[in-house]
């Protein structure tokens, strides 16, 4: 059985990954933890975030559930598979400093009372976020997340653009200011 992460962990875990100097580290870091994470756990938080979702009009709810699943989900199994593949020993380039600040908002957003779903469930949101942004350098947000309004996430030019970026200081805890997206 697993060691199921408490409140009370989540400081020494953001503290281990505080620790992380380099992509390959903080891969390895983000796997350690993200392995003490069950399948029932990973079924609870989709139930956790389809029901936060209910209050979304149904045409946009349809639209945006998929890739909250492909941004969860599938950076999971992409990190499981890089991890089992020895990937992350050949990643030795520095993580960018704000890693730090970004483990500062996990800390906070995860101990405090400002969380999403449970703390356990908004760690795992994060440190998946953190993997895909820090260690990949991809946007916290798949390719073809809808926003409000009909705009997405797009590849264009070699570039991730991102239609809200701009509105980055309107939601206290968005990982938007650590994502490489651009404005577009």
């Amino acid at each position: 059985m697993r060691d199921r992460i408490t409140t009370m962990d989540i400081p020494f875990i953001c503290a281990r990954l505080r620790a992380a100097k380099t992509r390959g580290e903080l891969a390895i870091t983000v796997m350690g933890v993200v392995s003490r994470y069950s399948l029932y756990d990973l079924l609870h938080m989709r139930g956790a975030i389809e029901k936060q979702l209910r209050h979304l009009p149904p045409s946009y709810r349809q639209r945006l559930f998929p890739k909250l699943m492909e941004q969860i989900f599938g950076t999971h199994h992409l990190l499981i598979c890089m991890f089992y593949e020895g990937k992350f020993h050949h990643m030795p380039e520095s993580l960018d400093p704000a890693f730090v600040e970004y483990c500062d908002l996990v800390e906070r957003v995860c101990t405090g009372p400002s969380g999403y779903l449970h703390p356990r469930f908004d760690l795992l949101y994060f440190l998946l976020a953190g993997f895909a942004i820090f260690v990949l350098h991809l946007p916290g947000h798949p390719v073809g997340t809808p926003f409000p309004g009909g705009l997405t996430v797009t590849h264009a030019g070699g570039e991730y653009l991102c239609p809200i970026r701009d509105k980055e200081d309107e939601v206290e805890n968005a990982i938007c200011r650590f994502c490489p997206a651009r404005q577009g």
